[in-house]
């Protein structure tokens, strides 16, 4: 698994995924997105869908689902 990655439970995928830490401009756009001044723990789920692209569901480190309901990468 690339540096940085962990195995964490995904509730899209329903099981354990590779995640990634967001990047530099993905925390900025999901702090205004949501409104919270630490993004720093968000992790995104990089589990393959059928069309190639990444799931992209937002958890953190110690909460599955921590928003209500699925949060999308894409969404911010």
């Amino acid at each position: 698994m690339p540096n940085g990655m962990r195995t964490l439970y995904c509730i899209t995928c329903k099981g354990d995924h590779p995640h990634r830490p967001l990047d530099a401009d993905e925390r900025t756009r999901l702090r205004k997105g949501i409104g919270r001044k630490y993004v720093d723990d968000v992790w995104v789920c990089e589990r393959h869908r059928g069309d190639g692209g990444p799931c992209g569901t937002l958890r953190t480190g110690l909460n599955k689902n921590p928003f209500d309901g699925p949060k999308k990468l894409p969404d911010y």
